[in-house]
């Protein structure tokens, strides 16, 4: 009796058991669970990937895999075909933000510390093969078409301006592949091809951080892996141009509003800053123009930027500014001065102006902006274009005693008129 009711349920369970295989979406769910070769894509997928590793070999990047997903961390690999490497990946999302900070995250495990985050893009498999796994590229349409940035390499046809072609899929693919950026910086007058030359700083947003300033037509390599933020802040510098900032992703996308702006030079990023000259209204500081320490003298080093003030100047007869002196903090001290007569403006003589009784904070800073005055004169800028006047201690940006009172000591550029 025993026997045949354990017969009877052995019966009624392989018939549950046969019912249920026979239901597709049973089968479906089984074999993408489980499969481990069906869960894993042949070809990756469009998308924004965390990726800790690329491979030539296959075999390498399924090892690999298999060694981090050991310690806990889920982990894939797939080709993609425009690089021909096999990429590990611990983490996908469409929107990139999440994707660099799982990024961030992930850094913070020294064994991941070059981990980066890579962007697929989207391709057509129209010439797949077995043999060859070639996919082809498809081209998305310019939002640019009309867009037509000017840029010192411009070709010039029948007096229009042709702007280079934006990166490619392909070049986009191999800049964020690189655990290094190489890039150079390349700066004009906005709507015309004249080059200006620059200073550009280069800013981590996340860290508000300078992390490294360098001179147009001058290369950099910046490591990825010490960056925090997913785009850098370029803030170039040159006197008589406007402060504008410009966006450098550390992973690009072709599609990016700003891909007009770069170009690849071998294994450099090429990246083109427009600038605007100065208008009504605005005022900047003479960074890079000096003075010797209680003088009304300038350093030899000054004379760059003056000159670009004077083309500020030639470029628009119709400018006239106003150049304001500062100093850090009050009272008087000796002093050595420029002497107009013998347009001593890079020669300190110490000798025959040194002045016994000195002069206060504001004559000096008058009479620094007056030095600059009489170079701008003798460069052929008529007087009555430049006026000057002199502030003293009393619109300083820093305490005088704190680490960046040397900031305090300047001169500022108003523009009047235009």
């Amino acid at each position: 009796m025993k026997v045949s009711k354990l017969t009877g349920w052995f019966w009624i369970t392989l018939s549950v058991i046969f019912i249920i295989s026979s239901i597709p979406s049973f089968s479906k769910i089984a074999e993408e669970k489980f499969s481990n070769e069906e869960s894993t894509p042949e070809y990756i997928l469009p998308g924004t990937y965390l990726v800790v590793g690329a491979f030539a070999i296959e075999e390498n990047a399924q090892k690999y895999t298999e060694y981090i997903t050991k310690q806990g961390i889920t982990s894939q690999y797939a080709f993609y075909p425009v690089t021909g490497y096999y990429y590990v990946y611990t983490y996908t999302d469409p929107i990139k933000e999440a994707v660099v900070n799982a990024c961030v995250k992930l850094r913070e495990n020294t064994e991941f510390a070059d981990a980066w985050v890579f962007v697929a893009q989207r391709l057509e498999a129209d010439q797949k093969s077995e043999e060859n796994k070639m996919v082809a590229i498809v081209e998305p349409e310019s939002n640019h078409s009309e867009l037509r940035q000017i840029k010192p390499n411009a070709l010039i046809e029948n007096n229009a301006l042709v702007a280079p072609e934006k990166l490619t899929r392909v070049e986009v693919a191999d800049l964020n592949e690189q655990p290094v950026l190489f890039v150079r910086f390349s700066a004009h007058l906005n709507n015309t091809d004249k080059p200006v030359k620059a200073t550009v700083k280069i800013v981590d947003g996340t860290r508000s951080k300078n992390i490294a300033q360098v001179e147009t037509q001058e290369s950099i390599g910046l490591d990825k892996s010490t960056i925090m933020d997913s785009v850098l802040q370029i803030i170039p510098y040159a006197i008589g141009f406007r402060k504008e900032q410009f966006d450098l992703p550390i992973y690009f996308d072709e599609e990016s509003d700003d891909s007009y702006l770069f170009t690849r030079e071998g294994d450099t990023l090429a990246m083109e800053l427009p600038l605007h000259r100065l208008k009504k209204g605005d005022i900047q500081v003479m960074y890079n123009t000096y003075f010797h320490s209680n003088s009304s003298v300038m350093r030899k080093r000054s004379r760059y930027e003056l000159d670009q003030l004077v083309d500020m100047l030639n470029e628009n007869p119709l400018m006239r500014i106003k150049l304001h002196g500062h100093t850090n903090g009050g009272g008087r001290g000796y002093t050595y001065l420029f002497k107009p007569e013998e347009k001593n403006f890079f020669d300190l003589r110490q000798g025959k102006e040194y002045k016994k009784n000195g002069v206060g904070s504001v004559k000096l800073s008058a009479l620094r902006a007056e030095t600059i005055k009489s170079y701008l004169e003798t460069k052929g800028i008529a007087s009555d274009r430049v006026e000057t006047q002199g502030w003293g201690g009393k619109r300083m940006l820093y305490s005088p005693d704190s680490q960046l009172a040397k900031n305090n000591i300047r001169v500022e550029i108003e523009v009047l008129s235009e």
